[in-house]
């Protein structure tokens, strides 16, 4: 494969690939959603290695910003949907490291003289 068609096979993996995170998210398979981001970053850690080297035609600019635009659009749902979830696990996270800590300090290991 060419460098200017892998640049261009990159983004037109990323694409469909977001959009199956986008539906994942959709549907709260929040599980399923770690694969494809590795996926996901792999292609676009692969992209920022190629994608200076060379540059591309008016026709593979122009699908390129086509694809950036779905990219973009899938990836900006994707994070308005996940961000609720990680605040919820944060605080989740922060009530049981308080219970925790109480239980440390007036649990039943500990008898007051």
């Amino acid at each position: 494969m060419g460098s200017q068609s892998e640049v261009m096979h990159c983004y037109e993996q990323i694409a469909p690939l977001t959009e199956r995170m986008l539906i994942l998210a959709r549907t709260k398979q929040w599980a399923e959603l770690p694969v494809l981001e590795t996926q996901y970053s792999g292609m676009v850690d692969r992209l920022r290695e190629i994608e200076p080297l060379h540059v591309l035609d008016e026709a593979q600019l122009a699908r390129k910003y086509q694809l950036l635009s779905r990219i973009t659009a899938n990836s900006n749902e994707i994070f308005g949907m996940l961000m609720p979830q990680l605040t919820k696990l944060v605080t989740v996270m922060q009530s049981l490291e308080q219970q925790q800590s109480l239980q440390r300090a007036y649990g039943q290991g500990n008898v007051l003289s």
